[in-house]
């Protein structure tokens, strides 16, 4: 799944701009054999946690700087490419200004390619030697910001270096000159080039500690970050020799883009040049500075100045092109003076080459824009981290919000927050991979009220491609879901599920006068008086007793089996089946299908009173029954007993498969309608019940009925209602 999900990354890539480098991709146009080619294609384009955003993988333009081999290495032509719209079709560019033949044939030539410089053209044709371009230096106030906003002090692009090697072959552990010219004229010369920034990425995690609670929701507070002494001069291409001449400083402190909060961790991101400090004076090393709003656990008030300083890089230097990720924990307060900031420790380091990623060329405009979600619908089951479910590939950096949290309460009633915080005290947060493909990160603590959880999420991109939302839903490892029940009825009363009504069985002319001389129930006949009726419920749509029914109960003229009327017993009843799913075994109980015996009811014997259904569905108050003489008569009616319920479109759905619980499932039940925040109403309210092995005794129910009841309960392994 993962591997068809990349190559169709990929694939789109390729298809609207782009043949894809390790560091960067290129485009071409048409050239014919006396043309100089550069081709910066490659077969893959892996992307790993460094990541890139849309500023971290943009070419606009690039200079072209070719030198000869003698010892001055002087400089034989230089022109600067713009990489537009209509050279994106082949993948290649090709220079303009120069052709096979300007080269003398078989002689070796120095290749550079220099992207994104803010120097002007002039300063490049300045150059005469080698040696010159390695003294080339730019400058970036705010390089630690770069691509993070519209104010023109802050850059969107990286200055990137690279040096040609025969295409069709791997790059060199070395840099080594090429032959233009090999003195065939039916040749064509076509190089390879990867280019690397010049810059270094860095990003530091901030963890909260038990004892803190991060709280940014005070514009009282300045929370926000800076970095001390960071380098904002390079030389264009490598030159350690240059070190001393990087120019440092420390930018004004900011909370932008760049500083990403959340409930249980702050992620920074900056970036600077390199800069090497190992045996430089105190101050001139680079640190990041931060400033948390917390809570301190042994204080009362909420302290909004903390600030900490954290060390950047364990071996005291910034490379090039080199991504450093640093993870601290906060876990009590802060220095109050920003001049004087806590340092946090132990810190934990991680470095890795800045190099794989996917870079477009021709700027924003020229690329295409997209953004994929490999699922609408996922789910989490009895877990509360899912990192490899969820993937996406986008054109540029991709942010996830938590758009609602909902669960169906035991009444079928939807109950969701859309509030921020609210979603945050509960622990959820999802964060996608850095770069432009990989997984979507879903953290969400299992719910605790038996019910299923509901996120709603919406992905989004810097290219302002429409949004995808995905939902996912979070399952306990004991859930419970509900459905309305519509009419109940027995299958020995003749009544149809078209026509509920139909002719219900009349009892005996002793059975009557329950309500009045003229009226009676429609029943069984089990020598006493109403047993069993069949009901009908109408939902509550408004109201305090939304969710609820008005439950009433079919009863026909005393000597006839066709006039007949109904009945309110309960104006706000409860007409929904629940249904239980768990999947481990206690030890009080043990996971399994209970035994049904030949004449189709649960069987009594002890070790199946043991047995738990780890699916079944429990009958609405249309089906509740009270004043049962035994355990036989009891069987009996479950089995005889028939709910109907209305499926989305309308059909009506006859359940008939009804059986007595046995003893450990009443218990389940018991206990399950008790809890707090149930996801299931008391739907055992009387004192005893049976069981398919005898009564059962609810420790908090009320003896109002005068003698035991039965709930009728089914196995529900064909359905996810």
């Amino acid at each position: 799944m993962k591997r068809i999900f990349y190559h169709m990354a990929c694939w789109l890539a390729v298809l609207g701009c782009a043949a894809c480098s390790n560091e960067t991709d290129f485009v071409k146009t048409e050239a014919d054999n006396n043309s100089i080619v550069l081709d910066i294609s490659s077969a893959t384009t892996p992307v790993t946690r460094a990541g890139a955003t849309g500023a971290e993988v943009t070419v606009s333009y690039v200079d072209v700087l070719i030198f000869d081999d003698t010892d001055n290495k002087s400089l034989a032509h230089y022109e600067r490419v713009q990489v537009v719209a209509d050279s994106q079709k082949s993948g290649k560019i090709t220079l303009a200004k120069a052709q096979r033949n300007d080269f003398a044939a078989n002689e070796s030539y120095w290749v550079y390619l220099i992207a994104n410089s803010t120097l002007g053209e002039d300063k490049f044709q300045e150059v005469a030697d080698l040696g010159k371009l390695r003294g080339l230096m730019e400058e970036q106030r705010n390089i630690h910001m770069t691509g993070a906003g519209t104010d023109p002090e802050i850059p969107m692009i990286f200055l990137m270096d690279g040096i040609a090697y025969p295409a069709g072959t791997d790059e060199p552990e070395t840099p080594g000159k090429v032959v233009l010219n090999n003195g065939n004229l039916s040749d064509k010369t076509e190089l390879a080039v990867t280019l690397r920034r010049a810059a270094a990425k860095i990003v530091v995690k901030i963890k909260k500690g038990e004892d803190v609670t991060f709280d940014n929701s005070s514009g009282a507070y300045r929370a926000g970050y800076y970095l001390r002494n960071m380098s904002y001069s390079t030389t264009l291409i490598p030159n350690p020799n240059a070190n001393d001449n990087v120019k440092l400083r420390t930018p004004d402190p900011t909370a932008g883009k760049y500083f990403a909060w959340t409930e249980n961790e702050i992620t920074v991101t900056a970036y600077a040049y390199s800069h090497n400090w190992k045996d430089k004076p105190l101050e001139r090393e680079t640190r990041l500075v931060v400033n948390i709003p917390l809570y301190y656990k042994k204080e009362p008030d909420l302290r909004g100045a903390n600030y900490y300083q954290i060390p950047i890089s364990k071996e005291k230097v910034l490379e090039r092109n080199t991504y450093y990720e640093v993870t601290v924990e906060v876990n009590a307060p802060g220095a109050t003076e920003i001049l004087k900031p806590e340092e946090l420790e132990p810190v934990n380091y991680t470095v890795q080459a800045w190099d794989e990623t996917i870079i477009n060329v021709g700027g924003e405009t020229d690329r295409p824009k997209y953004l994929t979600v490999n699922e609408e619908e996922m789910e989490m089951y009895n877990i509360s981290d899912d990192n490899t479910t969820l993937e996406f590939a986008s054109s540029s950096e991709v942010s996830v919000k938590v758009t609602r949290v909902y669960y169906i309460d035991k009444f079928g009633q939807t109950q969701a927050t859309t509030n921020e915080r609210e979603i945050a005290r509960m622990g959820i947060n999802v964060v996608p991979d850095k770069g432009l493909n990989g997984n979507i990160n879903i953290h969400s603590p299992l719910p605790t009220n038996n019910t299923i959880r509901y996120i709603e999420l919406e992905i989004t991109n810097e290219d302002g491609v429409e949004a995808r939302k995905v939902t996912v839903a979070q399952y306990p490892l004991e859930y419970i879901t509900n459905i309305q029940g519509w009419y109940s009825s027995r299958e020995d009363f003749g009544s149809t599920w078209e026509n509920p009504r139909g002719t219900p069985k009349r009892v005996s002319a002793d059975n009557y006068n329950r309500w009045n001389d003229e009226w009676t129930y429609s029943a069984t006949e089990y020598g006493q008086s109403v047993f069993f009726t069949s009901k009908v419920a109408e939902q509550i749509t408004s109201g305090n007793n939304k969710g609820k029914s008005s439950i009433s109960y079919y009863y026909f003229r005393r000597n006839s089996s066709s006039e007949f009327t109904q009945k309110e017993i309960w104006a706000a009843g409860n007409a929904r089946m629940y249904h239980v799913r768990i999947t481990a075994s206690s030890g009080d109980y043990t996971i399994g299908k209970p035994r049904i015996t030949a004449d189709g009811i649960t069987d009594p014997g002890r070790d199946n009173e043991k047995l738990v259904s780890p699916s079944f569905m429990i009958a609405s108050q249309l089906g509740a029954v009270y004043d049962v003489n035994s355990v036989e008569m009891a069987a009996s009616h479950c089995k005889q007993y028939v709910e109907v319920y209305k499926d989305e479109k309308g059909k009506s759905v006859a359940l008939s498969d009804w059986r007595l619980p046995t003893r450990a499932e009443l218990e389940i039940i018991i206990d399950f309608q008790y809890r707090d925040n149930a996801a299931m109403d008391e739907v055992l309210a009387g004192k005893e019940y049976y069981s398919a092995s005898g009564v059962v005794n609810n420790p908090d129910g009320s003896n109002t009925s005068g003698g035991v009841a039965i709930r009728c309960i089914r196995d529900a392994f064909d359905t996810q209602k």
